[in-house]
Parts: structure tokens; sequence; C-alpha cells
């Protein structure tokens, strides 16, 4: 059974560049993503992109950096080295974007001019004007 989900989470590894035979590609990414109570482990996914995304995955994505994911939710059973039986949770056919990128420098604003100070001009009250008092001078 497939559904569609997202998550939020920090890449634990680098990606993982899959080739196949008929010159398709894949990307693997294992996902941490941090549980509700502040005691519980991360809850590991994997994170499939194919492709395009995949040649994007490996341009940019590096372990550490926190990722935005939505896609197909899979669970894929599989045999451990040990001979134990497995499963994963599986992100497929993923829609990434970057939040936090642990490589890229944090670009700093150049600092902007301080404007140059125009004159003030004032003018005298015409004839029947009462002038403003200066905000000193204001009594409340």
């Amino acid at each position: 059974m497939a559904f569609q989900g997202t998550l939020t989470g920090n890449i634990g590894q680098e990606p993982e560049l899959i080739t196949f035979e008929d010159g398709k590609m894949k990307v693997e990414l294992r996902v941490a993503v941090k549980q509700r109570k502040k005691d519980a482990p991360a809850f590991w996914v994997q994170v499939d992109m194919w492709g395009k995304q995949a040649e994007f995955a490996m341009d940019y994505l590096h372990k550490g950096d926190t990722i935005y994911a939505q896609g197909t939710v899979t669970e894929q059973n599989f045999t451990r080295r040990n001979g134990e039986a497995g499963h994963k949770v599986v992100l497929v056919y993923s829609q990434v974007e970057i939040i936090k990128s642990k490589d890229r420098e944090e670009v700093k604003p150049e600092p902007t001019p301080t404007p140059t100070p125009q004159p003030v001009v004032t003018q005298q009250p015409k004839a029947g004007f009462q002038v403003v008092p200066e905000h000193d001078e204001i009594p409340f």
C-alpha cells in the first residue's frame, strides 16, 4: 500500500547514486526525522530521487543538510547481512527543497550606504499663522 507523505529532516550520510544498465539514475538519501517526544530517537526514512532529481541531489544535497520532501510513501522488505528480515520506509518520486545547507556559506548582505542628509528648508510663517512650538515646549 502506498500513500502521499511529507517530511522534514536531516540527511544522515552523503547521497548514494545508483546507475542502472539502461542508464536510469537513482539517488538514495537517508533522512533522520525528529519525533515529537524529546527523548525519542530519530525515525529514519529513505528518500529516493530519480532522473533529473537524482542529478540535482548529487550536485546540491549533502550530509547534514535539512530538507523538506514529499512523495509516495512505501514500505520495503529486505534481508540484512546477518540473515534477519527487515523493513524500511521509503519516500519515492520525491520533490525535495533545501531548508538549510551545511555547505553553503551564509551570504552576508553588503552594508547599505548611509544616505546623505538633505538640508532642512525652513520657511517663515505667513502673516496670521501661529508658529507650532518645538516638541520640548509641548506641555503634554
